[in-house]
């Protein structure tokens, strides 16, 4: 089984409508052999990616699903009608995460605002996800995320990007068994994907219970990430908990 945990919505001027983007979405599952995938809102109410209702109402939680929901939410963004509405969808089963899109804006994981998004977390037993690596990595680098990690213990974290393309840095945190990580667009760059090969490698055989298969996709591209993880060497066993296993027990899907 193939799960991609890390997607969003395509963009552009070819899709007309949001229905235009989930037929989008399904078809490139289908393209690429993918059984299921995780699609991410953004934290913003208007958004190409999608906001959280439009995305919810795409694609809404039936048995049998192949896409779910991550919510998307931002402390400087109408934040307490976002908590409701993400509280709510957790409620009914309509999302199985959150997104925190820290360096894509100017908020730390520390933040005191986001006490509530993580108690909200623990208490609903969903997992918080946050944007790590490029130009604006300290605002969830892995000195903030430890002082989360270490201020609650019982919240699972989902690194997004893995600090690409510091990818490395994964392993300063390694001992906190609650925090995982998704290799959304570590494919990103074929010019140094020997570089990243090794790097993943390395994470992987330290946390083969903690690594997940994402793409990125419409960003990136999800046949590459598949390659790349193929590529990797895994025995059985360890290559199907980063293809499936492990966004089957974190997201609860």
């Amino acid at each position: 089984m193939l799960i991609d945990a890390h997607i969003h919505l395509p963009t552009g001027d070819q899709y007309k409508n949001l229905v235009s983007k989930k037929d989008r979405v399904l078809a490139e599952l289908e393209q690429n052999g993918v059984d299921k995938c995780i699609v991410i809102a953004d934290s913003w109410p208007q958004s190409e990616i999608g906001s959280n209702d439009e995305v919810v109402s795409l694609f809404p939680r039936v048995p049998d699903a192949k896409v779910f929901v991550v919510g998307g939410i931002s402390p400087v963004m109408e934040f307490d009608k976002t908590f409701r509405m993400i509280e709510q969808f957790i409620e009914r089963k309509q999302i199985v995460g959150i997104k925190l899109f820290t360096g894509h804006e100017k908020f730390y994981l520390t933040d005191d605002r986001l006490k509530p998004v993580y108690e909200l977390a623990m208490r609903t037993r969903v997992p918080v996800l946050f944007h790590s690596g490029w130009d604006n990595e300290e605002y969830g680098d892995t000195d903030i995320a430890e002082s989360v990690l270490q201020t609650y213990p019982g919240l699972q974290l989902v690194c997004c990007h893995c600090w690409y393309p510091k990818i490395d840095k994964c392993m300063k945190l390694i001992d906190y068994p609650n925090i995982a990580f998704d290799l959304s667009s570590v494919a990103d760059d074929p010019g140094i994907t020997d570089k990243i090969l090794t790097m993943v490698r390395a994470l992987v055989e330290a946390a083969p219970d903690r690594v997940m298969f994402g793409s990125d996709s419409f960003g990136c591209s999800m046949a590459e990430h598949i390659r790349l993880v193929k590529r990797l060497g895994l025995d059985p066993a360890a290559e199907q908990l980063v293809f499936a296993g492990n966004a089957m027990r974190i997201y609860g899907i």
